[in-house]
């Protein structure tokens, strides 16, 4: 493995927050949260509409009626909070427990805890760099003749 410059060993690794740790995730643990993400709408169509393919689903949700929403929406209030919290755990690094028993956390901890993800891990720079790429993309792409 090649050296370390002394700027990245500078970087903040990790921050205390009602009591956990909120660390800074390495590129691989971001990977596994976007899996989770992107499994999230289909554990929530399973759980919504059990047994039913995603064509069954849209004719069952092109004809719902009162009913039919109240029972929905009762099912993916059962099952978007533990997603949501299953995604925060994986980003954050606190236990899934903690998020859910933990009465030291609530809601105003877990904004503590996104807030210090935020900060450690550099997003607001990411999503900085991301623009500019995309904006050179642009513009490289505009800049063609055809």
């Amino acid at each position: 493995m090649a050296e370390k410059s002394s700027l990245p060993l500078s970087v903040r690794k990790g921050e205390m927050v009602r009591g956990y740790e909120v660390r800074r995730l390495p590129l691989g643990e971001y990977l596994t949260a976007l899996d989770a993400l992107r499994e999230a709408p289909a554990a929530l169509m399973r759980a919504c509409f059990p047994g039913e393919d995603a064509s069954q689903v849209l004719t069952r949700l092109s004809h719902i009626g009162p009913d039919g929403l109240t029972k929905l929406l009762e099912r993916a209030m059962a099952v978007v909070p533990g997603e949501a919290v299953r995604l925060l755990s994986l980003l954050t690094g606190v236990p899934q427990e903690a998020l859910l028993r933990d009465p030291d956390i609530g809601l105003d901890g877990l904004a503590e805890m996104l807030e210090a993800f935020w900060r450690l891990n550099g997003l607001e720079n990411f999503t900085k760099a991301a623009l500019r790429a995309a904006a050179a993309l642009k513009s490289a792409r505009t800049g063609f003749s055809a």
